[in-house]
């Protein structure tokens, strides 16, 4: 029940009620008058002043529901599992309500079926051509059309099925890979190699190259070895005497292999008074890096000159157990068969 204030301090009472042909309307029963005394926290309820009313000013219009849907049971309820089940089988949102609203509640024209599945009327067409292309809606022609939901027998059970068998199929690849994953680590552990035999980074350009070999020796905790050639002797003194002398003063042994000339040894000099320095005949070609026994750095120069900034180097920069093992054995066999510094 509810009820209406006029400006005279009626109160007009209403209760709705359904009509007859199935009609929902709501019309006013009785009234009573409030009248206000001159102070707004006094009333004066007067019963001898009870009054039907005559006229409604604004008149309240009925709301009519489809007589289908009051004279038929709803079972409009859908369940979220219901949805997401259906959105597996790539219906969207809408078309999943609305697909299980007609599959629970039968044929429906458009605007029962907007109301019960709270599909908004301006999608309800589209998503409706979008259900019947996929087989799961006919389309009644009558006036207004009629909506038929398809048995899910009929398309989603064998979607379903069908989904079910690649999954399991795809399960039966994937524990087949994960054998052949254990029987690889398996092999690398019988011989030797290390579980992490993938790492390994390419960096172009001299200037990036030098940045990271610094960052490389500012991190070095026991022992640098340093293989460089004429030109790289000079770079090494130019772009990392001072992380050299860092490493030294943390109690980092530091080794210098290097090819000579009689236009360095000034510059070998002052590196011998920061690492040990020797003098090697076998000149490789490359300069490499030796962090840790744990970090390897290889740097091709191109070219071969005294410039730290610019230059088209590449080097490769790995962790690789073996990789690092490998240049470290070779830079220790060249360290003995070396000659000191004169």
């Amino acid at each position: 029940m509810g009820h209406i204030c006029t400006k005279d301090g009626t109160l007009i009472y209403h209760t709705p009620c359904l009509l007859n042909q199935g009609k929902l309307v709501t019309h006013s029963v009785t009234s009573t008058i409030v009248t206000p005394a001159t102070s707004l926290d006094r009333f004066e309820l007067s019963a001898t002043r009870m009054r039907a009313p005559t006229v409604f000013r604004q008149p309240i219009r009925p709301v009519t529901l489809p007589v289908s849907i009051l004279s038929s049971p709803i079972v409009s309820e859908i369940d979220i599992e219901e949805i997401v089940a259906l959105q597996r089988l790539s219906l969207t949102l809408y078309e999943a309500k609305a697909y299980l609203t007609l599959v629970k509640n039968g044929p429906l024209k458009a605007s029962e079926l907007a109301f019960l599945s709270h599909v908004p009327r301006t999608k309800l067409y589209m998503t409706l051509r979008l259900l019947d292309q996929k087989g799961l809606v006919h389309f009644a022609p009558s006036k207004p059309e009629t909506f038929t939901a398809v048995s899910p027998s009929a398309v989603l059970v064998a979607k379903a099925k069908e989904m079910s068998n690649q999954a399991e199929t795809t399960l039966e690849i994937l524990q087949k890979l994960e054998e052949q994953h254990e029987l690889g680590v398996t092999n690398n552990e019988q011989i030797g190699l290390p579980k992490e035999a993938n790492e390994l980074w390419h960096i172009d350009g001299r200037k990036y190259i030098y940045r990271n070999v610094a960052k490389i020796l500012n991190h070095a905790v026991n022992s640098v070895s340093y293989y460089a050639t004429a030109a790289g002797l000079v770079r090494l003194y130019k772009a990392h005497a001072e992380c050299l002398e860092n490493a030294r003063k943390r109690g980092v042994t530091a080794r210098l292999l290097a090819q000579m000339t009689k236009d360095i040894r000034s510059v070998a000099m002052e590196l011998a008074t920061v690492v040990k320095i020797r003098r090697t005949a076998s000149p490789l070609g490359v300069n490499f890096i030796c962090i840790d026994g744990r970090e390897l750095v290889v740097i091709e120069n191109s070219p071969g000159d005294f410039d730290v900034e610019k230059g088209g180097d590449t080097a490769a920069w790995t962790t690789n157990r073996l990789l690092v093992e490998v240049c470290e054995s070779l830079f220790d066999r060249e360290w003995e068969n070396s000659s000191p510094l004169q």
